[in-house]
């Protein structure tokens, strides 16, 4: 076997605090190869990621580049040794183009040519990236925002690419893109590891794994000789049924909200909602599927009272009826990130005027407050003063849900509550989503998972083109039969699963 470009040899990180983030771990990763790293949230994969990039330096072991040790004490000294990292949070100069970003991190001569459209695009096109260089990089998407980093990441000459958590925030079809594009790089020379949580994305695009359960390695080897099971199973450190349901069979109760004959207009990059007609009652989970992009966030935004109908009518039952949020954007929409974890889980009743002891807040009233919840959630943190930005994905997810329901809110409505989660963290969301309808809350879950939405809901609608092309509950509820509502135009729910079951 040729030796690999760059290692992790027995590595442990211990922080001035006394974490101990990763224990004698070892990782290869090899020329040509997309290496996937995977694990549950906080089991030390970005530390083992930032440790080749030199932002920490290993407490034992050491990295070794094609056999010799190297010291990677800052960024630079891995960009030195041709190593690039792509972060989950984007460091890109927002009013500056594309061809002005590659410039800023370009080296000695490549500056100027990177000054030059015609180069920087034909640099582009050696990765299959088609971007107008002239774009202003704040105006574009993220998922092309991404691909200015990846780029910006290649400059240099890169021989090793890191990329952390870059799924999370893309849709399916992105997902596919960013893989090929990940693909032509390893092609022409370069490593590539992936952080991730998503088995499935990692057995369709990756060659090889590692697997970290609380800071140690549990399990590597070829993707080619493994399966989703077994992943899953080094992930959590237990077998989990993808199919047993989640939560108990429940009948609905009293109506809490309904939509009638809801429109809103379509706009630029949007299908609006036409003639939406929706009840939702208390102890259910309405599950709303559909691929992405056609009236998910519109129908988030009038439920969430951000928007009103064109025409039709919102209506609560009473003027009790309240409505607790879980934003698809935990970062931008659910966190204040440099707030601590239990400011973020009490804002509401902070802000309600909780908490206060002679005119001021109670600190520590909040404190013991926030602990209670964070043993509730299961939400890993060092402390409740951490800030929430030190947390990792999940248990930031676990946050802003844990807000959410302590609002004893009549209605909640999540939006892809499991994006970016491992399984473990997913499976915990999922549960408790459960756990507030039994327990009488009217809870609706909007999510491209379909099998996640068949194990947790009562019933499931389908929104395609803005709009509600059909229902299906029970025994009904299978990939069979939602596929073909997801993706044909306006039909009845019969004969969409007759289609189905032809």
């Amino acid at each position: 076997m040729p030796v690999p470009i760059i290692q992790l040899d027995h590595v442990s990180k211990r922080y001035p605090n006394g974490f101990l983030a990763l224990e004698n771990v070892s990782l290869a990763l090899h020329t040509g190869d997309i290496h996937a790293l995977l694990g549950e949230n906080g089991a030390g994969k970005s530390t083992l990621m930032n440790i080749l990039y030199g932002v920490h330096e290993p407490t034992e072991g050491g990295v070794l580049m094609e056999g010799r040790e190297v010291v990677h004490r800052r960024p630079a000294d891995a960009i030195a040794n041709g190593i690039g990292m792509v972060h989950q949070h984007f460091k890109l100069v927002m009013p500056f183009t594309v061809t002005e970003n590659l410039a800023l991190v370009a080296k000695g001569a490549k500056r100027s040519a990177f000054r030059r459209h015609t180069d920087a695009r034909a640099f582009m096109e050696r990765f299959g990236i088609d971007l107008d260089p002239a774009a202003v990089v704040g105006q574009l998407p993220l998922a092309l925002q991404q691909r200015v980093e990846i780029l910006k990441a290649l400059v240099n000459e890169t021989r090793v690419l890191l990329l952390d958590e870059p799924s999370t925030i893309l849709t399916p079809a992105e997902i596919d893109n960013l893989y090929f594009t990940l693909r032509r790089i390893c092609d022409q020379g370069t490593a590539v590891a992936v952080v991730t949580h998503n088995v499935d994305e990692v057995l369709a695009n990756t060659d090889r794994y590692t697997v970290l359960k609380r800071g140690r390695t549990n399990g590597t080897g070829l993707i080619a000789e493994t399966n989703s099971a077994q992943l899953v199973e080094r992930i959590v450190g237990h077998a989990v049924s993808n199919a047993a349901r989640i939560g108990a069979e429940r009948t609905p109760g009293t109506e809490c909200l309904a939509l009638r004959d809801v429109s809103l207009r379509p706009s630029s990059g949007s299908p609006g909602l036409h003639q939406i007609d929706l009840t939702l009652r208390a102890g259910e989970v309405v599950g709303v599927a559909g691929v992405e992009g056609n009236g998910q966030t519109e129908l988030f935004d009038l439920l969430a009272g951000q928007r009103q109908p064109d025409s039709g009518s919102l209506k609560h039952s009473t003027q009790d009826i309240s409505v607790a949020l879980v934003p698809q954007d935990r970062h931008h929409e659910g966190l204040s990130l440099d707030l601590s974890v239990a400011q973020n889980l009490l804002y509401p009743r902070i802000m309600a005027g909780e908490f206060r002891r002679g005119g001021l807040l109670d600190h520590g009233a909040v404190g013991e407050q926030a602990k209670v919840m964070i043993d509730v959630s299961d939400i890993r943190t060092h402390s409740h003063a951490t800030p929430a930005r030190s947390l990792s994905g999940g248990n930031q997810q676990k946050i802003v849900l844990a807000r959410a329901l302590d609002q004893a809110a009549s209605v909640v409505v999540v939006y892809q509550p499991t994006r970016g989660l491992d399984v473990a963290a997913a499976e915990a969301v999922l549960t408790r989503l459960a756990q507030a309808a039994d327990n009488g809350t009217c809870v609706v879950v909007i999510s491209s998972n379909i099998e996640e939405l068949i194990r947790v809901s009562d019933r499931i609608l389908v929104v395609n083109g803005g709009r509600m092309t059909g229902e299906v509950k029970g025994a009904e509820m299978s990939v069979k039969a939602i596929g073909p509502l997801m993706t044909l135009g306006r039909q009845s729910h019969s004969s969409a699963l007759e289609t189905a079951d032809a």
